[in-house]
């Protein structure tokens, strides 16, 4: 079920979207099948992200990658690219779509996630095109910086406690 949630100067929308995890190296091999196949290069440094109109592609450590696709794929599509990078045996990929994402705007929206977080949102800490692995509610998250917007994702088992947690946030 997506659900809206709004208060003075913030929305929150819950999104479907689809994940696929890499593990790899990074190297030339790495960059070339990922570029060859979804358009974009790896991001090179940690917690660094990219996007373009389709897909949104972060390094979330030293040999991992969340590739999360912003327009929806059918589940063919998904499979084919997940063979296509399991190809090759310098990558991992796995189907991480059972994961919940929210997109959270407005001028407020630092004031609101900061009732959830002690992960210090100023644009000095958090710069655009970078992305975050925290606590937000006490629930392990993603959070994605896009300037005028963050996309933050959990885990699905996690989804109603942690629109609970927004509710809350929001009520205070």
């Amino acid at each position: 079920m997506t659900r809206t949630f709004l208060a003075k100067g913030m929305e929150i929308i819950q999104q479907d979207k689809q994940q696929i995890l890499l593990r790899g190296k990074g190297d030339g091999i790495f960059a070339d099948i990922i570029n060859k196949e979804v358009s974009l290069l790896p991001p090179t440094d940690n917690l660094r992200m990219i996007n373009n109109d389709e897909f949104l592609f972060a390094k979330q450590s030293f040999d991992q990658w969340a590739l999360i696709f912003l327009k929806p794929k059918p589940e063919k599509e998904i499979f084919r690219l997940l063979s296509a990078f399991n190809s090759n045996e310098e990558i991992l990929a796995s189907n991480y779509s059972n994961t919940t994402y929210f997109e959270i705007s407005g001028e407020n929206k630092n004031h609101f996630l900061s009732k959830l977080t002690h992960f210090d949102l100023r644009s000095k800490k958090f710069p655009v095109s970078t992305m975050a692995q925290t606590l937000i509610a006490r629930i392990d998250c993603c959070l994605y910086n896009f300037g005028d917007r963050y996309l933050l994702s959990c885990h699905s088992s996690f989804e109603d406690y942690f629109k609970d947690r927004l509710q809350d946030a929001i009520d205070l």
